[in-house]
């Protein structure tokens, strides 16, 4: 059986897409993935045994004109015509597609080959987008206003055969809000790899880096949305109080974010190192390095980030570090309910200053109450994807010969 993913940027790298197709080749499907390049990568290439296909596309033209899909049919027709390409030339059965944006395309050309359609919903998209920067220029409103993303969401994840979230109360938004019927959707949890994630995969001179600091790491994408702002600033109120403490962060900036000019601005610039964008199997050492992870995104700013735990929540559990969030509701529930670390009650940097001071000193204490409890979760199949996975690879195998 053939798999065609689509992705709507370059690949590699990309953790989930990688995860979701080796676990579906080890199960015996083949897949094929199409993605687009700025740059001048191959048009083919196999990675991991997967079938790369990839078109060029102007930076100009994916910046500019992606989230204006609902507005300006250019970039829906740029992808149609090479979606259209790809099922057809590759003699695709499933198609795979990442996130909201074209499952109008998908589902057209999915009718007209005859093919199975399965979204796979990273973020509760509608939610989502409405507050991202660019949404929220002076043009990005303008475009938002003239988006109905939450229609076409609804419109076209019913007629997709299958449904993939991240959570289980995202599910039970889709089910409840729009109507998606319950044996139409699964949970896929984005959990880290046991074969990326455990201690034996630990560069020791990165831990040797920072065994005298007192580390803060965070990893993932870097904008408006995900609260790094508010670490920042609590930093500056902790600089004569914690002794070598060091902000890491690894991820891209995002169009309107720049976490470093922050600090700069606060003086505490020296206090912060940024690492770039690191190749997920790095990971695992920062994380081991650190003495807490944070993910502190506040929580007003969309239903999503109440009802999901991203990834990186995982990845800093299955390495037994202890974490700190905001108040999310259901990350916060999963770490202070499973003992994994601490929360802060409001969106406030104080907060987050007492916090990290109590963390400081009872270090000892409680990083030895986070192994214990990170290795029940653990024990129990609760954080690694080679377990979360199946409900995905069952499904597949009886999507073809079954009606969803």
């Amino acid at each position: 059986m053939r798999v065609g993913m689509i992705l709507e940027r370059d690949y590699p790298p990309d953790d989930r897409p990688t995860k979701e197709a080796l676990s579906l080749i080890e199960a015996g499907f083949e897949v094929f993935l199409l993605c687009f390049t700025v740059t001048d990568r191959p048009r083919e290439e196999t990675y991991n045994n997967i079938k790369i296909n990839r078109f060029k596309l102007s930076n100009v033209i994916q910046k500019k004109l992606s989230a204006a899909y609902l507005v300006i049919p250019i970039y829906r027709w740029l992808w149609k015509y090479q979606i259209d390409s790809f099922v057809k030339c590759n003699k695709i059965d499933i198609i795979h597609l990442h996130d909201l944006p074209m499952t109008d395309i998908v589902i057209d050309v999915a009718r007209k080959y005859g093919c199975k359609v399965v979204c796979d919903q990273h973020e509760f998209w509608s939610n989502w987008i409405g507050n991202t920067y660019h949404y929220n220029t002076v043009i990005g409103k303008i475009v938002k206003y003239f988006s109905n993303w939450k229609k076409y969401e609804f419109d076209n994840l019913h007629r997709a055969d299958l449904v993939i979230t991240v959570s289980e109360n995202l599910r039970q938004l889709y089910i409840n809000d729009m109507k998606i019927p319950p044996e139409k959707i699964i949970t896929v949890p984005n959990t880290p790899s046991y074969e990326v994630f455990n201690e034996d995969n630990i560069d020791k001179n990165i831990v040797e880096k920072y065994s005298s600091q007192f580390m803060i790491f965070y990893a993932g994408a870097i904008d408006i949305l995900r609260g790094i702002d508010l670490i920042v600033e609590s930093m500056a109120k902790l600089e004569n109080k914690i002794p070598n403490m060091k902000l890491v962060l690894a991820g891209r900036f995002a169009r309107g974010c720049n976490i470093l000019e922050q600090a700069e601005s606060l003086g505490i610039k020296n206090l912060v190192e940024y690492l770039g964008w690191l190749e997920v199997d790095k990971i695992p050492s920062y994380i081991s390095a650190s003495k807490v992870c944070v993910f502190t995104p506040p929580p007003e700013m969309s239903n999503e980030i109440n009802n999901t735990i991203t990834t990186k929540i995982y990845q800093y559990a299955s390495m037994k570090t202890p974490i700190i969030v905001s108040e999310a509701k259901m990350m916060k529930e999963f770490i202070v309910g499973n003992g994994l670390g601490l929360s802060i009650d409001e969106h406030s940097p104080d907060l987050l200053v007492e916090k990290l001071l109590y963390l400081y000193n009872n270090y000892r204490d409680v990083k030895s109450s986070v192994e214990e409890n990170a290795q029940n979760l653990i024990d129990k199949g609760e954080i690694y994807w080679d377990q979360t996975i199946r409900p995905l690879v069952h499904r597949y195998q009886n999507l073809l010969t079954t009606s969803v």
